[in-house]
């Protein structure tokens, strides 16, 4: 199911020719010659989950983009998969703390793990595409 995501997120990607990025989070306008398609997954099972400071209150985890070479903080969508109960978390597809290189997913569990160590078993993972400039 994830390779499915990921090869139709890179189809995407290739398949269009013609990407205009209207403006980045920073709010920068223009530059269309230097806009970037980057895409990527945590590995399902082995997502480096980390407990909020509640850890009733779910957890979250950082993905690292250095390899897509952004020069300013990219537009970020995301999504939660897995092999079970992702279903019934919140959150998956918020993104906090975006610069060029990095950024973080919250995501609350309270009805659908107890722990970080269920959301590896379950093998979560976030799949992500990032569109901003390269230059």
């Amino acid at each position: 199911m994830l390779r499915v995501v990921s090869t139709i997120l890179l189809g995407i990607a290739l398949v269009s020719a013609d990407v205009v990025l209207v403006n980045d989070n920073d709010g920068t306008e223009g530059r269309s010659i230097c806009v970037r398609t980057c895409s990527g997954t945590t590995v399902m099972g082995d997502t480096n989950w980390v407990d909020t400071q509640d850890p009733s209150m779910g957890m979250y985890t950082n993905i690292n983009m250095t390899e897509c070479e952004f020069v300013a903080p990219p537009n970020v969508v995301t999504t939660l998969n897995g092999l079970g109960n992702h279903w019934m978390a919140k959150g998956g597809s918020a993104t906090y703390i975006i610069t060029p290189t990095s950024f973080r997913v919250y995501v609350y569990t309270k009805d659908a793990t107890r722990n970080t160590q269920q959301a590896k078993d379950l093998k979560w993972s976030i799949t992500w595409m990032a569109i901003g400039y390269a230059c």
